[in-house]
């Protein structure tokens, strides 16, 4: 009978083949070289991150609010305050190194990486090396993780933390010290101040100790100590924050919320990750129910899963922040593991037990890619091109005032595209302004839009007001999507032929198979003293 393969060599194995997975779906499937509009708030995590970097590189030149305010005011996509610090945080010491947006897809790959190495590490023990490193690949080849690996969003790393916390209160469970408990605290404070949903992970002590039937647990200082590191860390953040946090959430209560989410992610589950391993998914979270049912204690590690899971739902159901599919990518780890499971249930022969169920749970992961709306693929492109065309200030040049005027994605992708190629930032340049702000008015989610000016002859004064240089004008937005101040913009370019000249038209492509045309207009006469006064 020959050894299973060394722990370590199957941890390697999986880190590395999930690496190179990842980073060929970030090459072959367009993320390297697109813009960053491939979501409305992923300009906001990358010019975050951006900014942070340079306040570090700057030596912390000015207070921290100050710098942030002035940054805002020059690339207006900073989200500190409505997203927590805790991405930002990990990606802008590796911006020092190089400030381009391809580092955050690096980023991201590993991320996806580690993701699938805990997960098949977590195994090791409990089942065939074969069948662990396979849980771990099937993490990656998810057409849910694939799009994460696409976008510059903190998704990615709250699923490390979340399921890096399952496991660490697994082995507390397993061997309770102080140590173990106020590491989990750690993580669980890191997870909170990746994104806000990490406070799913409060009820995994309580109800972890509870499954696996360590309920003594509770009278023991250490048990309670786990909690020390989320107040001192994440409590402080979580209290300035909830204010701002709000603007980001629906008007709809928790109760009227669940009637929405429930519905949509059911049908969501088997649409991401087809049929076939749905139903294996199924099996495995019914059979763990009737261990639950039966009054019998799971092992730790399941108990850890299973509560980590609960809480991340509950959250997921209940906190209306909006309905996407990329919410579910917290629970592919445990969905996985259920899906594993599931497979081991069913009465393999001996012989067949060793390569079916791995080779199955890969094919059953890969399944849902035959369709071709889940197949990662991100294209966009031309934002970034129309700024580089347009001239970025240079070092002794006078500073330069721009308006995009778009939808989320384009002002963000203009924005984001300018910060990062801007050559200096901090102070900045350029001051890029966003039409949603200063042509209308919203809030966060675009609730109560109000259009600015009644007139053209106003919203070119107050394009001279703000001595505005460039205009961009995105003609790319689905005109369902459109909103009045753009076209009013559009229409005031066109009439003014005596202060704006349009400077060229750029192709522009939202995403496969929208495209568009984004014109650049730019200012043909200085403005008067009047308005510069």
């Amino acid at each position: 009978m020959s050894l299973p393969p060394p722990r370590q060599f199957c941890t390697l194995l999986v880190f590395c083949l999930s690496l190179l997975i990842s980073l060929c779906c970030v090459f072959s499937r367009g993320a390297w070289d697109s813009d960053l509009g491939g979501d409305p708030d992923e300009a906001a995590h990358a010019v975050t991150s951006l900014m942070i970097r340079d306040y570090l590189a700057g030596g912390f030149p000015n207070p921290p609010m100050q710098f942030a305010k002035d940054y805002y005011a020059s690339f207006p996509k900073v989200a500190l305050g409505h997203y927590p610090p805790g991405y930002y945080l990990l990606a802008a010491p590796l911006l020092l190194a190089s400030t381009s947006v391809k580092v955050f897809f690096i980023l991201q790959a590993f991320l996806l990486a580690t993701l699938a190495t805990i997960v098949s590490r977590s195994l090791f023990k409990l089942t065939s090396p074969a069948l662990a490193i396979a849980t771990g690949l099937s993490v990656v080849i998810s057409p849910l993780s694939l799009q994460q690996t696409q976008l510059v969003m903190s998704d990615m790393l709250l699923a490390v933390f979340c399921i890096w916390a399952a496991v660490l209160w697994g082995r507390y469970l397993s061997a309770p010290s102080l140590c173990r408990a106020l590491i989990w605290g750690c993580i669980a404070s890191a997870a909170i101040l990746t994104k806000g949903s990490g406070m799913g992970l409060c009820l995994l002590p309580p109800l972890g100790t509870l499954l696996a039937g360590r309920w003594r647990l509770i009278f023991t200082w250490s048990w309670w100590s786990a909690a020390v590191p989320v107040v001192m860390i994440a409590g402080p953040w979580m209290i300035y924050s909830t204010s701002i946090s709000k603007e980001g959430m629906t008007l709809l209560s928790p109760a009227q919320y669940f009637t929405e989410a429930l519905p949509f992610y059911l049908n969501a589950t088997p649409m991401v990750f087809g049929w076939p391993l749905t139903l294996l998914i199924a099996a495995g979270v019914c059979h763990r129910l009737v261990t639950v049912f039966q009054r019998r204690a799971l092992s730790p590690l399941q108990a850890s899963v299973i509560s980590m899971s609960a809480g991340m739902t509950l959250v997921l159901l209940l906190v209306p922040v909006g309905l996407s599919t990329r919410y579910l990518l917290t629970l592919v780890p445990p969905l996985m593991l259920a899906a594993s499971h599931g497979l081991s249930l069913l009465p393999w022969k001996r012989n067949p037990a060793q390569w079916c169920p791995p080779v199955l749970l890969l094919i059953f992961a890969l399944a849902p890619l035959q369709n071709i709306n889940l197949r990662p693929m991100k294209d966009v492109h031309g934002f970034g091109s129309a700024v580089l065309i347009s001239g970025l200030p240079q070092p002794g040049h006078e500073k330069e005032n721009w308006l995009i005027a778009s939808d989320p994605r384009g002002e963000g992708a203009v924005i984001a595209a300018a910060a990062f190629a801007c050559p200096q930032r901090a102070p900045s340049l350029l001051r890029v302004y966003r039409g949603s702000k200063e042509l209308g008015s919203s809030d966060w989610m675009g609730r109560g839009y109000q259009q600015a000016f009644g007139n053209t002859a106003e919203l070119l004064e107050h394009l001279d007001q703000l001595q505005i240089s460039r205009v961009f004008v995105d003609l790319s937005v689905p005109p369902d999507r459109q909103q009045p101040h753009e076209l009013q913009l559009f229409t005031a370019m066109q009439s003014a032929n005596d202060r704006w000249q349009l400077a060229f038209e750029q192709p522009v492509i939202r995403r496969p198979g929208e495209t568009g045309t984004l014109r650049v207009y730019r200012r043909t006469s200085p403005t008067t003293a009047k308005a510069q006064n």
